[in-house]
């Protein structure tokens, strides 16, 4: 499989299908031969709930949920060589603080372990299941941010060799979801251009969960609401086609796992 990613990040507004969609994806890269993990992020701040990065093979996938503490842990240890000085800062009041205050340190500590586990294993492809919308802008532009802050220094350095790969568009690609209504779609489009301002990434929307190509050939018979919905979507669809990589139909199917298999026949363009 030609111009295969190393990172894929999926966005977009919470309950349009992304989760469905990039575990589907993640099974289309591996029937391709590739290894393939799908990634989460398990929470935002250290306030919440710690309980550790967990690893499990779910339904044939690789599923990893990232804890930001267990990152942060190990980020400090592989930096000062020393996991008890570590496991010391990150219980401090004031390492917390800066953490959950400063926006995307978060994300820069959590995207620095998906650049050690790749550094690790050159073979590896991490399909991101990123936060939704304004959460996405915040991650993607941490890296720079953090660069601009330090200036010199460890962290300056490190900051460096993510933004050099999260901007390379032969490494990153960034995925945004949209369902076919025209709010969800007015999102997912100022989404795309706040991506496009902060990195030369190739940034694409993809519709899920389209009814009109299923309905399209029974309109006549379907209830009035039904009917409206179905033809808003393909105006919506006829006018913007040009600005959506592809549209994927409604599963109907009620089982996720029956729909990440039947979808992983349309994503091919999202490689």
């Amino acid at each position: 499989m030609k111009d295969t990613k190393r990172l894929y990040i999926f966005t977009g507004k919470g309950g349009v299908g992304k989760t469905t969609l990039s575990k589907s994806f993640t099974r289309l890269l591996m029937e391709h031969d590739h290894e393939v993990a799908y990634l989460t992020f398990q929470n935002q701040s250290l306030t919440e709930g710690h309980k550790g990065t967990t690893k499990k093979i779910q339904n044939g996938i690789q599923e990893i949920s990232l804890d930001l503490e267990e990152c942060a842990l190990n980020y400090i240890e592989r930096r000062l060589n020393s996991k008890m000085i570590a496991s010391w800062i990150v219980r401090t009041p004031f390492f917390r603080a800066l953490i959950n205050m400063v926006p995307g340190f978060s994300y820069l500590i959590f995207l620095g372990k998906i650049l050690q586990m790749q550094n690790d294993n050159p073979r590896l492809i991490v399909v991101l299941d990123a936060p939704a919308s304004g959460h996405a802008l915040t991650m993607v532009e941490s890296t720079t941010n953090f660069g601009n802050i330090f200036g010199s220094g460890i962290i300056f350095e490190d900051t460096k060799k993510m933004l050099t790969l999260l901007n390379d568009p032969d490494y990153t690609k960034i995925h945004v979801v949209s369902l076919p209504s025209l709010m969800s779609w007015q999102e997912a489009m100022e989404l795309k251009a706040g991506l496009k301002e902060r990195t030369p990434v190739d940034v694409d929307v993809t519709i899920n969960n389209a009814l009109y190509p299923l309905l399209e050939l029974h309109l006549q018979e379907l209830p009035d609401g039904l009917r409206q919905k179905a033809l808003n979507e393909k105006k919506l669809i006829d006018e913007n086609q040009n600005e959506m990589l592809c549209v994927l139909l409604h599963s109907l199917s009620q089982d996720n796992l029956t729909i990440e298999s039947d979808l992983v026949g349309s994503l091919a363009k999202l490689i």
